[in-house]
């Protein structure tokens, strides 16, 4: 599941919504929640970055390789011309988590890249057998 951080003192809807969002998360796996269906298990719950990271408490601990899909990105943003102030943010905020997804992902000896990325945060841990 991905979703907004739980804490924005800029919009209020966006923590309402991340809390939403972790309940629906919490009763598709409730064993004895009187719903219909299946229980339908956990899956992980992300964080997005948000546009003020420093005031929501997000802590990213995944960088995302996205500099294939950066184009429809690109293009999806462009739906939003009442956000067009933050096309730009967005952008070179892609281009600065590249660089952090570059130099986390092996050595590049500082060289210059065209990688595009994105920061999440987990809400819950990630269970595994193998670190990696």
């Amino acid at each position: 599941m991905l979703t907004h951080p739980l804490l924005d003192p800029y919009n209020g809807d966006h923590p309402a919504a991340a809390r939403l969002a972790i309940e629906a998360r919490i009763l598709a796996q409730a064993i004895g929640y009187d719903a219909p269906g299946e229980v339908l298990g956990a899956p992980p719950v992300f964080f997005f970055e948000p546009h003020q990271p420093e005031q929501c408490d997000f802590k990213p601990d995944i960088l995302l390789d996205i500099t294939s899909a950066f184009p429809a990105k690109q293009q999806a943003m462009k739906c939003l011309p009442a956000q067009q102030h933050m096309w730009d943010y967005y952008t070179s905020l892609a281009v600065r988590r590249g660089v952090q997804v570059k130099r986390n992902a092996g050595p590049n000896l500082g060289l210059p890249v065209d990688t595009k990325g994105e920061a999440y945060m987990r809400y819950y841990p990630q269970v595994t057998e193998v670190l990696e």
